[in-house]
């Protein structure tokens, strides 16, 4: 699942041979071009991230028909926007609300260089919430779009609530190191969420509270808060050896899962 700037290269060429050539099938979603949106970076309401988890869904059960893909082992990568939308998948009142035949659901979660570990995305770690799919997390030291700081959190109290979480580090990289455009760019009216975001959502309850914390924050509070959390501006650059890095990371982690 890609992130706000759409459908790149590197998803269609380099990180389906990377994975085909573990045996792995690859499913690209593109979920800006049938609605008529090229970008989300400067507009994230151009796109409702509600409709990024329906598509996620929707693919999930267009590819578990396919005869030569064992239903029980399909995963979900997203990148950026798309990691939110990944984070999302596996959260045990979004899956049963889809009733999906036979149980189905993702198998295993890797969230790239991730946005949703800050802000009103973000839900409270507690049991029960999330899957106990495996998850892999992917981001880099880097990043000033989604800064690593609140998903290494995040990452810790998802597994701390019962998920099996990995975390790989890659050092030095950027937002979308992925990209085969190795030039950096300073994305000067991309809106994004800052690190020190305190926002998290109790999924039983939709009340806000701040993770610092644990006060629940309403009203002006609230308010307040979520304005303090925006920002604007951030840098992408890819880089062939921070991905090379990942994808090695990811293929190992999905042959380790399914071979579970």
């Amino acid at each position: 699942m890609h992130g706000s700037g759409g459908i790149y290269s590197a998803e269609l060429d380099y990180w389906p041979k990377q994975f085909n050539a573990a045996g792995i099938a690859v499913f690209t979603l593109d979920m800006f071009s049938p609605r008529g949106v090229q970008s989300t970076a400067e507009d994230q309401s151009q796109v409702p991230f509600t409709a990024d988890v329906a598509d996620a869904f929707s693919a999930l059960g267009v590819v578990a028909t396919h005869p030569r893909i064992d239903r029980q082992r399909i995963a979900i990568m997203g990148f950026s926007r798309g990691g939110t939308a990944t984070l999302r998948a596996s959260v045990e009142k979004i899956i049963a609300a889809q009733k999906l035949p036979d149980g189905l659901r993702f198998a295993a979660v890797i969230p790239t260089y991730a946005g949703g570990c800050a802000g009103v995305f973000r839900l409270v770690a507690k049991p029960g919430v999330f899957s106990k799919a495996p998850m892999l997390f992917i981001h880099g030291d880097a990043d000033d779009y989604a800064p690593i700081g609140p998903c290494q959190d995040y990452a810790d109290k998802i597994g701390r609530a019962g998920t099996p979480v990995e975390f790989v580090v890659i050092e030095g990289a950027q937002h979308k190191f992925d990209a085969d455009d190795l030039k950096r760019y300073n994305l000067r009216g991309a809106t994004r969420t800052k690190a020190d975001c305190p926002l998290e959502i109790d999924i039983d309850t939709l009340y806000a509270y701040d993770r610092t914390n644990g006060a629940r924050l309403q009203g002006e509070a609230y308010t307040t808060a979520l304005k303090n959390c925006s920002a604007v501006g951030a840098t992408v650059e890819g880089s062939t050896r921070a991905r090379d890095k990942a994808a090695q990371a990811a293929v190992g982690f999905l042959k380790k899962t399914f071979a579970n």
